[in-house]
């Protein structure tokens, strides 16, 4: 953006208005969820021991979307002399429509269980109206060349992708009191400060909302919680997140600006990526739920569920600070970055034994059976 000198008032009062009507609105959303039903019961697979109400990104939604709401009447009255001008041409109006549709999909799959084709199809047109919206991943600089790689009509498609893996990332790693909500807030923390680095007003105030909210929403949601997210709240902070990563990518087709934002999530990503090459391993869907999550090798090693949030939320603040110095030194520099996360990433996937299904089930051998014949 040009005209960046937008006051650090502003961002304090979006991060203090995303608080409070976050505080204010979970309240009424656990007794309507209590009156119509809307629980998650404990079961085989939950960690939940009790029934606890589950849709609470209503509270999250309304905190993150009021602030910004604020803001930009206020800046379209021109009462509140920010100078506010773009230098991409991205309508606002469609991004908040696109995560208005992603949170009105999770809402529904909240109160009445959809099929999840049906939940894809939602993102996918979510995603479309964002890239329609000027969120668009159109090129990126050449790693061999001072030019860039158009990506033409293939943009379309990557960026769909995009957007709707961000969006489920934090799905998947919703598995225990706090958890997602913590990795969403420590997650926009870096993604705030590399925003303000590189001067995308946007992403920053949409990352203050998202602190706020998230950070509010962990009173009701810390352990032992009274409320739960729900699909509605996972589906929409991966989403924005997804976003707002690509909101500097947009104006600066770095490939360091996209790896950013993919390093500060890497827990979440290196937890999905490994629950869907397990999953296709063992011959089942990609979206079948399971119990071989980051969280639940934690907890299965012997920690409890506060400790075991607690080694996740350190995890995701040494890969976000990673993503940090990525942004501040250049060439050989990066690459030893980059090792480093790797070799952390590699260290974590054997220590918890992520693969050890996938490995289990390709080695093993098969038990033999009385209609087994010898092999010659």
């Amino acid at each position: 953006m040009k005209g960046l000198h937008l006051s650090s008032l502003w961002y304090l009062l979006v991060f203090a208005l995303a608080v409070v009507v976050t505080m204010v609105v979970t309240p009424f959303v656990i007794k309507l969820a209590n009156r119509f039903s809307i629980i998650d019961y404990p079961d085989g697979r939950r960690i939940n021991e009790k029934p606890t109400p589950r849709p609470g990104g209503i509270a999250l939604f309304l905190g993150i979307l009021v602030p910004l709401l604020v803001f930009m009447v206020f800046n379209v009255s021109g009462d509140s002399g920010v100078r506010y001008s773009l230098t991409s041409n991205i309508n606002y109006l469609g991004v908040i429509l696109s995560a208005t549709v992603v949170f009105a999909i999770g809402l529904i799959d909240d109160i009445r269980t959809i099929r999840v084709r049906y939940k894809l199809i939602g993102q996918i047109v979510a995603a479309i109206i964002a890239c329609f919206s000027g969120v668009l991943l159109s090129q990126i600089d050449n790693p061999f060349s001072s030019s860039f790689i158009n990506l033409g009509l293939f943009a379309y498609p990557i960026t769909i992708f995009y957007l709707v893996a961000f969006a489920n990332i934090i799905n998947l790693i919703d598995g225990l009191d706090g958890l997602a909500a913590g990795v969403t807030a420590i997650s926009s923390v870096t993604l705030f400060i590399v925003s303000l680095g590189k001067g995308g007003i946007d992403a920053a105030l949409v990352n203050m909302a998202i602190i706020g909210a998230c950070l509010a929403f962990l009173r009701y949601n810390w352990n032992p919680a009274r409320i739960f997210m729900g699909d509605s709240g996972a589906l929409l902070l991966g989403f924005l997140l997804g976003l707002v990563s690509l909101f500097g990518v947009v104006r600066t087709p770095a490939l360091i600006t996209l790896a950013v934002p993919l390093v500060i999530a890497g827990i979440p990503i290196l937890d999905t990526f490994a629950a869907i090459i397990r999953r296709l391993r063992q011959r089942r869907s990609i979206v079948d739920a399971d119990t071989d999550h980051i969280h639940h090798r934690l907890l299965a090693i012997g920690y409890d569920q506060k400790t075991t949030v607690y080694i996740i939320y350190v995890l995701c603040g040494l890969l976000s600070v990673c993503a940090l110095l990525l942004t501040r030194y250049i060439n050989w520099a990066r690459w030893v970055i980059l090792g480093v996360v790797l070799i952390t990433i590699a260290l974590l996937i054997w220590r918890l034994k992520l693969t050890h299904p996938i490995l289990k089930h390709h080695y093993n051998k098969r038990a033999k059976t009385p209609d087994d014949k010898d092999e010659v």
